[in-house]
């Protein structure tokens, strides 16, 4: 019986012997899916498991190796990604205006609130000199 890193050393191997023949034959658009090598189809043709590719760095490397020497580094994607940044940074920026007027709003009813409460003591004497007295004070 093999140990765990015999099995990724022979899992590696099996990736590798897999790239060089799909770049023998030229069949790796077969495999093809969004632009990438249809890491489900692969795994699933060499019968290792898929989570190899993320425990095994060797595996990972080789197959995006070939991802961008078959299929190239998609320009759509490097777009759809410049575009997400892009809004990304649109929405922090109108998040932080947002909270600047917040603060702004906060600022000015505590203001507000302090002078109500002024007022309402000082309302709050008179009612007592007024109900003490009979008189309301000038």
């Amino acid at each position: 019986m093999s140990n765990g890193v015999q099995k990724g050393k022979d899992n590696a191997l099996a990736v590798q012997q897999w790239i060089a023949e799909r770049d023998a034959t030229g069949d790796y658009g077969e495999y093809e899916r969004r632009g990438i090598i249809n890491r489900s189809a692969l795994f699933d043709e060499l019968g290792i498991p898929r989570s190899s590719m993320g425990s095994n760095n060797k595996i990972r490397q080789m197959i995006e190796a070939a991802d961008v020497r078959w299929f190239g580094e998609k320009e759509a994607d490097i777009k759809a990604q410049k575009a997400a940044r892009e809004r990304s940074e649109k929405r922090v920026a109108s998040t932080n205006a947002e909270v600047s007027k917040l603060m702004d709003q906060i600022v000015k009813l505590k203001a507000e609130n302090a002078q109500l409460k002024r007022e309402n003591e000082k309302y709050a004497a008179m009612k007592a000199v007024l109900l003490e007295t009979g008189y309301q004070p000038r």
